[in-house]
């Protein structure tokens, strides 16, 4: 990757940062590598508040005896829709997933040595990364003592190349599969034998490991289970945790699974995940020692927790914050004049000090955590996210005519999983453009029902999600295609012929040096049609009890690190 003096990188190290050294990840990796850890310097580089946290490195740690055994009990904020992860995109599941699933590759984030977002891959069930004869074809070899769970119906089977390409081809047909744009880039999978897997791609694909190391459309859920009935409430994998008891609004109950082929993992014998949906509850539990390891927590929170724990451990790290996705395929979306009203009628400053004491910056399709992503200010662009009522107005009268308004619902989920902040940013944003002309009804659905509707596509008008931290390049594919059928996050029902044609060049471009230019143009054309309309980045912050030790909050959402911790007492 080319060296860039971006700002991210010029901010001032706290002392606990530069305690972790300054080296990002490799080349590979570092295309992707992202988030902060704590710090007091309080230089916004242009936006308003704290802005971004300084750069999160690995951190130097004395080399200790692991201490196999004992319990871990951590926070999810809301009990996952389903288990099964052929039909789920929701990050509550994955965090799960990653205790009792497998993967071809997993990340090696999640450990002191390893920076937080870096998107880096290891070996999961896969021997090695894999051999590339050619641009289309990858072969893997598995670990020949690869087994499943010694429970019904796999009874501690061996994982077998056949497995591998079950799955991917459940992920790509099934028809509640919500994954088969996802894995689109997959021509096919061959088995020629039980230890080898060939996968070969319609086209070149640089993300191929970073995607099937990922949360979505990778897990290795067997034949046998996935089939069943059962699969949507109770994990069969060969990961390194047997998943023992699923208490419905509750809790998720797993222990060491003693065949685990990855050794001496995992050290821990029991983990359980605590679902607790009231923010206040998590902030007391946690306080009480209740808990070892927290859910998330924005700065209000975070700053009750510093005051009650001082004991503990804790990460801050740099979110990439919500958006506002519409139907651009119908009137008055449509049009691009429509859209980039919204964006200049939004007081993002406004927002960021009501919610988040000002901590942030603008956010962008492109993370701007990303060491080689701009700054929104840097942009050809910036004017539309420059709060301006007045050039709002003229451009909504362009479009829709002078002194007419729009009727139109915003739908979003309620506040048990994605905060309250989450709610009150639509509720401020609604206001602000009100003052536009657009008069919205509110939409609120329980998390549920929104992720698995409204997240799917089904609604009208408009929307309001988080995003996820993308752990691979082409993740603006699924947001963005039509081709050969809607992206499974393709929420504003993008079509665009000329960024489908800068997508497909992206994604084959294996030298980064090269892709970077390309991924340039993709900012600029999205920021200027404003398909997606950005408010800024978050502050969120881990703790975890001071004898945890190896264990490290990451920007991904599996738990499968969970696995490399132990307790030192």
């Amino acid at each position: 990757m080319e060296k860039r003096d971006n700002y991210w990188l010029r901010r001032k190290l706290s002392r606990r940062t530069a305690l972790r050294g300054t080296a990002l990840a490799g080349a590979g990796a570092a295309t992707m590598a992202l988030v902060g850890c704590g710090g007091g310097d309080d230089d916004d580089g242009g936006g308003s508040g704290p802005g971004l946290l300084p750069t999160a490195a690995a951190t130097p740690t004395p080399a200790k005896q692991p201490k196999p055994g004992g319990s871990l009990t951590f926070q999810i904020s809301s009990p996952p829709p389903s288990l099964d992860p052929y039909t789920q995109t929701s990050f509550v599941a994955a965090y799960n997933h990653g205790l009792s699933y497998s993967k071809l590759f997993r990340f090696k984030a999640g450990t002191p040595d390893v920076a937080p977002a870096d998107n880096s891959m290891e070996p999961d069930l896969a021997q090695a990364m894999p051999e590339q004869p050619d641009t289309l074809t990858f072969i893997v070899k598995l670990k020949p003592n690869a087994k499943f769970h010694n429970v019904a119906p796999v009874n501690g089977r061996a994982v077998t190349s056949k497995d591998i390409a079950y799955a991917y081809n459940r992920y790509k047909t099934y028809e509640k599969s919500v994954h088969k744009t996802g894995l689109a880039f997959i021509d096919k999978v061959e088995t020629p034998d039980d230890q080898t897997v060939r996968i070969t791609t319609k086209q070149p694909y640089a993300d191929l490991v970073f995607y099937l190391g990922g949360n979505l459309g990778a897990w290795i859920c067997p034949q046998e289970w996935a089939e069943s009935q059962d699969v949507a409430t109770k994990m069969i994998g060969s990961g390194p945790f047997l998943h023992t008891e699923f208490k419905t609004g509750v809790s998720l109950s797993y222990k060491k699974n003693p065949d685990y082929f990855d050794k001496p993992y995992p050290y821990f014998d029991d983990v359980t995940a605590l679902i607790v949906t009231d923010q206040a509850k998590r902030v007391a539990d946690f306080s009480s020692k209740q808990v070892n390891l927290t859910w998330l927590f924005l700065p209000t929170e975070r700053d009750q927790l510093k005051a009650a724990r001082p004991d503990a451990k804790f990460e801050e790290t740099q979110g990439i914050g919500g958006y506002i996705y519409l139907r651009t395929d119908k009137p008055p979306f449509n049009d691009k004049r429509v859209r980039q009203a919204i964006s200049m009628a939004l007081n993002r400053k406004a927002i960021r000090d009501a919610i988040s004491k000002g901590e942030g910056v603008p956010e962008q399709l492109y993370h701007v955590g990303y060491p080689w992503a701009r700054q929104v200010k840097d942009l050809p662009q910036a004017k539309y996210w420059e709060y301006n009522l007045a050039e709002a107005k003229k451009l909504l009268a362009a479009a829709i005519g002078e002194g007419k308004t729009i009727d139109t619902t915003w739908e979003h989920a309620d506040a048990a999983i994605y905060t309250q902040a989450y709610v009150d940013t639509a509720t401020l944003a609604m206001a602000q453009l009100k003052q536009l002309g657009i008069n919205i009804t509110p939409i609120v659905k329980p998390y549920a029902q929104y992720i698995s509707t409204t997240y799917q596509g089904q609604y009208e008008g408009m929307g309001h999600s988080p995003r996820a931290v993308a752990y691979w390049l082409d993740f603006v594919t699924e947001r963005f295609t039509m081709k050969p059928q809607r992206g499974r996050i393709n929420l504003s029902y993008v079509n665009d012929p000329k960024l489908e044609d800068l997508m497909d060049k992206q994604r084959g471009q294996f030298v980064w040096e090269e892709r970077l230019q390309t991924v340039r143009q993709i900012e600029e054309h999205v920021a200027e049609e404003q398909y997606e309309i950005y408010f800024s980045t978050d502050t969120r912050t881990y703790f975890w009890d001071a004898n945890i030790e190896n264990y490290r909050p990451t920007a991904w959402f599996p738990y499968t690190h969970l696995m490399k911790a132990w307790r030192d007492a």
